[in-house]
């Protein structure tokens, strides 16, 4: 298997733009999404349908996630899978991998500086890859400076569990500052996005895939609207 990070690479130099669909059952601001069990079966249908990787959602409380749909999902499906939670501890770390993630979730805005670094390092000598996610401009500079070659923009704000009205708009601001140099870095532009052309405003920003979940699960066909949204060219952005 592709590690997550090639598979978005692959899947950009390929056609259209990774849409990495995000696996969460309960959504705080729009309530029930999907069962667990409708969660495994769609994950083999979003793969079918040429996804290059995905998302599980594992928090319980507010997501209505668990470890054991991340793991039923792994075994559903051959694609990376990204495990999404509030992650903070090593032990966190080893969880995750026990259950089959390929990449983890490490979010600037639950963590210090060194819990970070520690988490970061910890994982890449682990053999999972560490999404690090950031919110504003002085996380993004600090994922900048920590190395990091997978990192995300969320567009909404993580502490008010989507309830923030978080847009697009968050990744074009973020990427307009200019601080990101690492030519290796592939970014992600995540939630608040709901539409065709919010999915060309990201790539055009410079984001190289986005994570979608609510809008998708949303839709009336929820497969044939994740294609719609994959269907996004750099030549339809570009022009």
């Amino acid at each position: 298997m592709k590690s997550f990070r090639e598979s978005i690479i692959r899947k950009k130099m390929e056609s259209g733009t990774p849409v990495i669909t995000d696996f969460k059952c309960i959504s705080p601001g729009e309530g029930r999404l999907l069962t667990q069990e409708e969660a495994v079966r769609r994950a083999a249908e979003i793969e079918a349908a040429g996804a290059a990787a995905i998302s599980v959602v594992t928090e319980p409380v507010d997501f209505g996630g668990s470890l054991k749909l991340l793991s039923d999902i792994v075994e559903r499906v051959s694609i990376p899978v990204l495990r999404k939670d509030f992650i903070r501890t090593r032990e966190e770390i080893d969880i995750s991998i026990e259950h089959g993630a390929s990449a983890v979730l490490l979010m600037c805005s639950v963590m210090s500086r060194e819990e970070m670094k520690d988490c970061y390092s910890y994982a890449l000598k682990r053999g999972i890859e560490p999404l690090v996610e950031t919110h504003t401009a002085e996380e993004m500079l600090f994922a900048e400076e920590l190395g990091a070659t997978l990192m995300g923009i969320n567009n909404r704000d993580i502490l008010k569990l989507e309830k923030d009205g978080g847009t697009v708009s968050t990744t074009l601001n973020m990427m307009s500052t200019g601080q990101l140099k690492n030519p290796d870095r592939v970014l992600i532009s995540e939630s608040g996005i709901l539409t065709v052309d919010d999915v060309r405003a990201a790539i055009g920003a410079g984001a190289d895939a986005v994570l979608i979940g609510t809008a998708i699960w949303k839709a009336e066909d929820p497969i044939e609207y994740y294609k719609k949204l994959a269907s996004v060219s750099l030549d339809q952005v570009i022009g």
